[in-house]
């Protein structure tokens, strides 16, 4: 019986293959970049509800440090943290310091870590945090079948009050200000408002896998306050998305591609693994070719993996003829993941345009709509012009 109806299911299913055929996803609809329509449609896109009230503040570069030991240190209840990279070094010094403080005074300490990401983070880090009260455990640890489903979001929760996020990680690249090759470029945000819950959700979902453990309801303070009107004054209203592995669509594709979409006037796009896929080549032409100031800027030959930079610039002739303008940044590895959309909104995270990202990997980013904000993102990606050099068509 069994076996008649599996030939019967094989059967349907030849049959279907002369309708309608599986196709690769793309935003065909229309998408305002601001306001309760874009709100709308983040929401039916990827479940992620813009709520109000939130405060960002730029962190590029090793400035993050700074900003990771300013908050750290004030914690009162809680730290969470998930990261892809934590090596040892100075930069881990610093954090492992007031870690421990914090620990060692009672704050509840929690670490996740991608080991593919972070090496000997198990023998050198874990034990000192453990040995201070934190607990620090492995994603999904090797070998488990050693797939590539593992752990790229970059989440620092303090409090349930106050975020870090970006394309941070703890590994002494990211110290200086990307003045050489030995100090990468990056762009991160500290973000305090009610959005934080959504980051403390996606750190939560990674911290139950590995531990089936909950966290305490104080974690989330920001919850239970009343529901805010679309039609509010839009400046500080963000949704932070969270990407899971998916071998046929994420959260993290359909994200870019309704960011993309969201332009009117202006796509600016800051890429660390710039290796779009056909359907989002395909959304980029077609927005240049609409009239969009459609331009990226992606890693020059201090790229860390030099067969991406080949991959890299072999999507550039296809664009460059639709009017996309590109560049290719010279003085460091450029590691940035943001996107900037006509005149207020933003995006920042960990989520690269490559296959890893839309199909593989844990991701996350924080979308912003904020004028404030959108002029800061302006100026920077326009400083980071000046060291970088215009790819040109042949």
């Amino acid at each position: 019986m069994a076996l008649a109806a599996a030939i019967v299911w094989v059967g349907c299913v030849s049959c279907s293959r002369n309708k309608e055929q599986s196709q690769p996803f793309y935003l065909r609809s229309g998408v305002s970049s601001r306001g309760p329509e874009f709100a709308t449609a983040l929401y039916q896109t990827v479940s992620t509800r813009m709520v109000p009230g939130n405060h960002l503040r730029w962190a590029n570069n090793g400035a993050v440090f700074d900003v990771m030991e300013e908050e750290l240190s004030r914690a009162r209840s809680s730290i969470n943290i998930v990261l892809f990279i934590w090596r040892k070094g100075q930069a881990s010094e610093r954090i492992l310091s007031v870690l421990t403080e914090r620990a060692r005074a009672g704050v509840s300490c929690r670490v996740l870590v991608d080991p593919l990401g972070s090496g000997p983070f198990e023998k050198d880090i874990k034990p000192r945090l453990e040995a201070a009260g934190c607990h620090a455990h492995l994603f999904r640890p090797l070998p488990a079948d050693e797939n590539l489903a593992r752990n790229h979001r970059k989440i620092i929760v303090v409090d349930g009050r106050v975020a870090i996020t970006g394309g941070l990680a703890i590994q002494d690249e990211w110290l200086g200000d990307a003045r050489n090759e030995k100090e990468w470029r990056d762009t991160n945000v500290r973000v305090e408002g009610p959005v934080v819950a959504q980051l403390q959700q996606a750190f939560a979902e990674n911290w139950q896998e590995r531990t089936g453990e909950l966290l305490p309801a104080s974690d989330f303070p920001a919850l239970g306050t009343s529901e805010p009107s679309l039609d509010d004054a839009r400046d500080g209203w963000g949704g932070f998305v969270a990407s899971t592995a998916n071998p046929e669509l994420t959260r993290a594709e359909r994200l870019t591609q309704l960011m993309a979409r969201a332009a009117h006037k202006r796509l600016w796009i800051a890429q660390a693994y710039f290796t779009p896929n056909e359907p989002l080549t395909a959304l980029l032409v077609e927005q240049a070719r609409a009239g969009v100031d459609v331009r990226v800027l992606a890693p020059g030959d201090k790229n860390d993996h030099t067969s991406i930079t080949l991959a890299q610039r072999a999507t550039y002739d296809t664009l460059l003829a639709a009017g996309v303008r590109i560049w290719e940044y010279q003085p460091s590895m450029m590691h940035a993941k943001t996107m900037l959309v006509d005149d207020r909104l933003v995006l920042v995270g960990s989520i690269n345009y490559d296959a890893l990202s839309f199909n593989l990997l844990e991701e996350g980013s924080l979308v912003l709509e904020d004028q404030e904000a959108a002029r800061g993102m302006e100026a920077f990606f326009l400083e980071d012009l000046k060291h970088a050099t215009e790819v040109k068509a042949r």
